[in-house]
């Protein structure tokens, strides 16, 4: 079992499926942490015959049984599978686990970095290069800026910041329809949305409640069991309430 251990926006989550791609193993992602997850991907693993990683991300937040659950996998190692779990401190798991496992301390990545990075991927634009190293924290969310259009983003976000306060409030409530709220679903990513939205805030000294609004959104959407639908309308409200 290999643990990585670093901050939000250490590239954790990217870095796997590469280690994946090049052991030649196939890969499989946990929904959640879950004990009877857990539980699953263990007895699959003894039965696998072709190498394959088990990925188990924001293991943080797994419960004791869970833990010990895994605990399996550390004295009986199976024949064909890697366990990989993220942490952002390593003392969110077992002493046990930890001492059997290696351990990979990650850093956050620094923009000149994820410009390094945003080059290779075919992103030249000085501009969009400049969003990128204020907005984005993994390559992972590089790619997802790059996929979903660097430019057309920033722009969709600027046009509501402009208009948020001043339309009805019927028009602001339709913004959600431009934002991606189910894994899967078409639109803008709304991390990466209330991102750029709170540093529009910040480059242009809207009110501070609007940055304290836009933060405290962002921070609750970590929580997994969140109605982004809910949070959504909710910071609309509160920002419209609070108009600079």
């Amino acid at each position: 079992i290999c643990i990585f251990v670093g901050p939000k926006g250490s590239g954790k989550k990217t870095f796997v499926p590469e280690i994946a791609g090049q052991l030649l193993a196939n890969y499989v992602k946990a929904f959640d942490t879950k004990v009877d997850t857990i539980r699953e991907i263990i007895v699959e693993a003894y039965k696998v015959v072709s190498p394959t990683v088990y990925f188990i991300p924001d293991a943080d937040n797994m419960s004791n049984a869970a833990k010990n659950a895994l605990l399996k996998v550390t004295e009986e190692p199976p024949n064909n599978a890697f366990f990989i779990m993220t942490l952002e401190d390593a003392v969110n798991t077992l002493d046990t686990i930890r001492s059997r496992a290696q351990i990979f301390h990650m850093d956050k990545y620094y923009p000149r970095d994820l410009k390094d990075y945003a080059n290779t991927i075919g992103i030249k634009n000085e501009e969009e290069l400049e969003i990128i190293a204020d907005v984005c924290e993994t390559p992972g969310d590089v790619n997802i800026l790059h996929e979903q259009g660097v430019k057309e983003f920033y722009d969709f976000t600027n046009l509501v910041f402009d208009n948020i306060a001043d339309v009805s409030l019927a028009n602001a409530l339709k913004i959600p329809n431009k934002l991606s709220l189910k894994d899967g679903a078409e639109g803008y990513d709304l991390r990466l949305f209330l991102r750029m939205f709170m540093s529009l805030c910040i480059s242009r000294q809207a009110n501070l409640e609007w940055v304290m609004t836009t933060s405290k959104c962002s921070t609750t959407l970590r929580t997994k069991a969140v109605n982004k639908q809910m949070l959504l309308d909710t910071w609309i409200f509160d920002i419209r309430r609070k108009v600079c």
